[in-house]
């Protein structure tokens, strides 16, 4: 398994419920044919910078790329956060 913390930047093309379809990453687009789990944690609401808020979906690609993606729910940003083997 691959991780990166803060999250490798992708693009998204989502549906109208916010959850990906396909993603861009490092230049490859890859179609997500499965959602196996969703999640969303509220993480650091302790912190005195405050909290994150974001929603994580490990998915399935056309590939097979089995993958562990994030939206930064303020930003609306995406990230690629765990990549497994």
């Amino acid at each position: 398994m691959r991780l990166w913390p803060d999250g490798s930047p992708i693009r998204v093309h989502a549906d109208e419920a916010e959850r990906p379809l396909a993603f861009t990453w490092h230049g490859v687009t890859h179609r997500v044919t499965s959602i196996e789990d969703v999640r969303e944690p509220r993480l650091d609401w302790w912190s005195v910078t405050g909290e994150v808020h974001r929603v994580y979906y490990l998915v399935i690609t056309n590939q097979d790329l089995i993958v562990e993606i994030f939206r930064d729910v303020p930003t609306g940003a995406w990230f690629v956060s765990r990549q497994f083997d």
